[in-house]
Formats: C-alpha cells, structure tokens, sequence
C-alpha cells in the first residue's frame, strides 16, 4: 500500500502516481494502515468517496495554477516585446535583450514543469538541473563565450546534486531505494562532462573528474550496500 503525501490518500492499487494529483507516492508499508487516519484539513474540501473519505479539490488547485501560469506567461510576453524595443531603439541593434529572452524562457518552463508541474519530484530536479544549465551556457555565449558554465558550473552542480542525493537518502531511508535512478542520471552527466573534457570543451578538467568519481562511487556504494534491495528497484524501474 502507498500514500500521497499531498492528498493524504491510501492507494491500495501498484502504481507510482497518486491517481488524483499524480504526484509520486510513498511506500507506508510500515505506517498505519488504518484509512482513519487520514488528517482531514480545510483545504481537502470538494470530492467525497463513496465510503464517506473526503479528498481534495484537486482540479480546483490546478486551474488556480492554470491561470497563475497563464498571467505571467503574458507579462513575460509584454516585457520582452518592450525591452527588445528598448535595446533596438538605443544602438540600432539587439543585445542584451536576448539575455533577458533567456532568462523569461527559463523561469516560464521552470514555473511550469519544475514549480506546478504534477511529475515526480526526480522528473522536476532533472528537468531543473538540464534547463538552469542550457540557460548559463547561453549567457555564456552571448557574453564572450569564455566557457565557465560547462567548465565550472555542470561539474559543480553535478557535485551539489550528489551531495543533495545523499541527504535526501539520510532522512528519507526508508524509501532510499527510489533515489537511484537519480544517481543513474547523475553518472550519466559525469560521463557527458568527461567527454567534454577529452574534447578540450571543458578546459579544467579536475572539477568535472570529482563529479565522475563522486556520482559513479554513490552509485556503486548504493548497489553493493543495498544488495538486494538496491537491484529488486533497478528491476522494478527497467522492468527487467
């Protein structure tokens, strides 16, 4: 049996999502099976079960994100046609205003896959992580294309992501299994960023070497560490 932790609901059936807000679920095999304990707060309001379990108006959330998402989309829209004249009014020319296209483009899809997004909490660092990288490298283009996002910025926050990876694991052990697919993906970007270092792209190439090591070494220590239960999840995920 799993729960949402947003909803606060029991799901009885094998499934990853939670089937009214689709947000991941938890494993409570270990908590209280007890369907009476579900907290039922103010904001739960809306739809009734038929067994008298109260759950909440998901769908009223979710165009209240609608119309949030939709608002700054045509603010966004609005400054950047201003600014852009703006840039070409001054010097006959567009410049700095790309960097603020960027930017606009990357806190919109952020808003919308990342922040409101109803994926799972892997799918929304991942999506993060590869946006706030493309983002970094495109001002380092437009600014002299000196390299510094993938020389320094990838690797370090391939780093920081190994190390936030091993907390969530700390305070999250009962379900610590759940994060190895994130530690997959983050040897993945290692192995990218060490082709990038044999291509002569990235140009210091001990920072993206330590998240190589780092990334491959909380991998292999969470298969051989968690044994069984480490390889059931690899399985489970590749359905093998």
């Amino acid at each position: 049996m799993t729960k949402c932790m947003k909803c606060g609901v029991y799901i009885a059936d094998k499934t990853d999502k939670c089937p009214l807000c689709q947000q991941v679920v938890a494993d409570v095999n270990n908590l209280s099976s007890d369907m009476n304990s579900i907290p039922i707060t103010e904001d739960y309001k809306g739809l009734e079960s038929l067994d008298g379990n109260r759950y909440p108006d998901v769908k009223g959330t979710s165009r209240k994100y609608r119309l949030l998402e939709n608002i700054i989309l045509f603010l966004s829209i609005v400054c950047q046609i201003v600014l852009t004249t703006v840039d070409y009014m001054a010097d006959k020319d567009i410049n700095w205003s790309i960097i603020v296209l960027l930017v606009l483009i990357y806190a919109n899809v952020t808003l919308r896959l990342a922040i409101v997004g109803k994926n799972g909490y892997i799918f929304k660092t991942v999506s993060t992580f590869v946006f706030t990288l493309l983002l970094l490298v495109g001002i380092d283009l437009l600014t002299g294309d000196r390299g510094w996002a993938l020389t320094f910025v990838f690797p370090g926050a391939i780093i920081a992501l190994v190390v936030g990876t091993i907390v969530l694991m700390i305070v999250n052990h009962r379900n610590w299994q759940s994060y190895m697919m994130m530690q997959i993906f983050l040897v993945l970007m290692s192995a990218i960023a060490m082709i990038l270092v044999a291509t002569d792209v990235i140009w210091f190439p001990y920072l993206a070497m330590g998240a190589m090591g780092a990334s491959l070494f909380l991998f292999l220590g969470t298969l051989i560490i968690g044994d069984r239960r480490a390889r059931t999840e690899l399985k489970r995920r590749f359905h093998v």
